[in-house]
């Protein structure tokens, strides 16, 4: 990690945030659906409860109508009376009589399909619908189970008819209170009536299915191929979620006491879940979506940023290598902190190159300064050691003048030998002596030689050898193009503001080309000789001390040349 790009280490950073906050909006849709999903079986199996409620409610208010059946005294009399006079025209009386007594009581509730009453010698009377449809195979055995509650109602559902359910009843003798048993009376209700009472009701917004268990047999719906081992329900809970043909269900049961029936109802998880499921599936789609959109934005982000210092880097690099060349950049810069570095290093590699190509150019012509120098000398060290020689031999002869001009032009020697960037005005003044002596012999009263400075300004510092050149090519000029007599004044003053040192040689010669060094500069002309020349000692001082020093052609009051020398005011050798 430590060594990785920054640009990768952003898009990590970036895919870490992006994947937690995703992961963290998962876990909240996941807990958000659970809560959800809770809530929901809470309210399912409270609205099933309450309509299992209400179907038990049903079934009280049909024993009501059993329990004013057998109560009714017009019942109990004609049942008397076929139970102790069977087969007389009283009996058969009784049993018509009884049957339109039982019409009265079917109008009671809509649900009720048929009324039947089987008397204590087995024969049946019944008003309603369906009656034939009753399996009497199972008859005697759920009358024994009548006789056994003496009087208190059961409920019978799948066993007598598929499709309905029969509240049965001992009809006891009333009267007198001996409780003799007078027959059995049957209820039958329509099983969807009862439950959904009309077929609105049996359409549900879950589109659930309901299924009543009596012991261990499913007693509606009654063309159900299931049996209660398929179905996987946990009995210590009031739902759970089950799987049936590999669908997944929400079964919400209760055991009712009245009846003792238990009612499964089966919701379909599909159905339940139908929109939380389109909107989980919606959020994935969205959490995708943004996902990749942050990681992508990332990506961008991160190369905005690493590009400009991956070019930056580049930069680097290639002025390491010692290529100063900017190349523009090809992505546009920003103004942020980035964009900034690369603008201030691209003008810091600007100066840089400028100051290495104008320090390069002025060592380049300060050794071609030091070069003319060199050419000038011409083995100083060997001349100097063989005009020590002849000055000795002069001596030894008696040629003083001989000797003086020989030790003159040593003691030049020694200072074009000595190795000093910088001499005392007075040391230079010394110098230029000699050679005005030397040459004071050749051309004698054709040659006047005037230094007028202040010995105050002796002990300044000022580059060597830069007053005999110039006063060497006023004698060239001056004297020996012409036949007339020429006057050289040297001066010196100090000038203010700031502090510079100003030295000016002047000759009456012929004069020259005030702009003779600008076109020398842009190789407009060329130097004649091959000497120490002005436009060396300007390019030297230039280099030295910068463009405000340098030479300075002017021409006289009235006829010759004036050389002004500019440089700076030192007391001390600069460092």
């Amino acid at each position: 990690m430590r060594n990785l790009k920054i640009k990768h280490k952003l898009f990590i950073f970036i895919s870490l945030g992006a994947l937690l906050t995703s992961l963290l909006g998962w876990l909240f849709v996941q807990q958000s659906q659970t809560l959800y999903e809770q809530l929901i079986y809470r309210e399912t199996v409270d609205k099933f409860h309450l309509f299992s409620q209400r179907i038990e409610e049903k079934f009280k208010e049909i024993d009501k109508l059993s329990l004013s059946v057998m109560a009714d005294s017009d019942v109990q009399r004609y049942l008397k009376v076929i139970k102790t006079e069977p087969d007389t025209y009283e009996a058969f009386d009784a049993a018509n009589k009884l049957k339109q007594k039982l019409l009265t009581f079917h109008l009671y509730d809509y649900s009720v399909s048929s009324i039947v009453i089987i008397d204590r010698n087995s024969n049946s009377h019944s008003v309603g619908v369906n009656v034939d449809r009753m399996n009497y195979a199972n008859m005697d055995e759920i009358r024994e189970l009548a006789y056994a509650q003496e009087g208190a109602s059961i409920w019978v559902g799948g066993r007598l008819q598929e499709d309905a359910f029969f509240s049965v009843r001992d009809i006891r003798e009333i009267p007198e209170l001996n409780l003799q048993s007078l027959g059995t009376l049957f209820i039958r209700i329509q099983a969807d009536k009862a439950i959904y009472g009309s077929a609105a009701e049996k359409t549900t917004t879950y589109d659930s299915s309901l299924m009543i268990v009596s012991g261990n047999d499913i007693i509606y719906p009654g063309n159900t191929q299931l049996k209660l081992s398929d179905l996987p329900i946990d009995k210590s809970k009031d739902y759970s979620i089950i799987t049936i043909d590999n669908n997944s269900y929400l079964a919400a049961q209760f055991t009712l006491g009245y009846t003792g029936w238990t009612f499964i109802h089966l919701i379909p998880y599909g159905s339940i879940f139908k929109n939380v499921m389109i909107m989980k599936t919606v959020l994935l789609v969205l959490y995708a979506v943004t996902l990749l959109l942050l990681l992508w934005s990332g990506l961008r982000f991160s190369k905005s940023i690493t590009k400009p210092l991956e070019a930056l880097t580049q930069k680097m690099v290639n002025v390491e290598k010692g290529q100063f060349a900017i190349d523009k950049a090809d992505f546009p810069v920003n103004r942020d902190e980035v964009g900034l570095l690369n603008h201030n290093f691209d003008k810091m590699t600007e100066k840089l190159d400028k100051l290495i190509n104008e320090n390069y150019i002025k060592q380049i012509m300060l050794k071609e300064a030091e070069y003319e120098t060199l050419k000038a000398q011409v083995n100083p060290h060997f001349l100097y050691n063989t005009l020590e020689s002849i000055n000795w031999l002069a001596k030894m002869n008696g040629q003083q003048e001989i000797s003086g001009m020989v030790k003159a032009l040593g003691d030049m020697m020694r200072a074009a030998v000595s190795k000093k960037e910088f001499v005392t005005l007075q040391e230079e003044i010394a110098n230029l002596n000699n050679y005005i002596h030397i040459q004071q012999f050749r051309f004698e009263e054709r040659l006047a030689c005037r230094i007028e400075i202040s010995p105050q300004l002796y002990a300044l510092y000022i580059p060597s050898l830069i007053l005999q050149p110039i006063v060497e090519n006023c004698i060239k000029y001056g004297i020996e193009a012409a036949t007339d007599r020429c006057d050289i004044t040297i001066h010196a003053e100090k000038r203010e503001l700031p502090d510079r040192l100003v030295l000016t040689i002047q000759d009456t010669g012929p004069g020259m080309d005030t702009e003779y060094l600008e076109k020398l500069k842009h190789n407009e002309t060329t130097a004649a000789g091959t000497g120490i020349g002005l436009h060396s000692i300007d390019q030297r001082l230039k280099i030295l001390f910068g463009d405000n020093s340098g030479v300075e052609i002017e021409t006289g009051p009235e006829q010759g040349t004036i050389i002004s020398i500019t440089i700076p005011f030192l007391t001390d050798i600069p460092i």
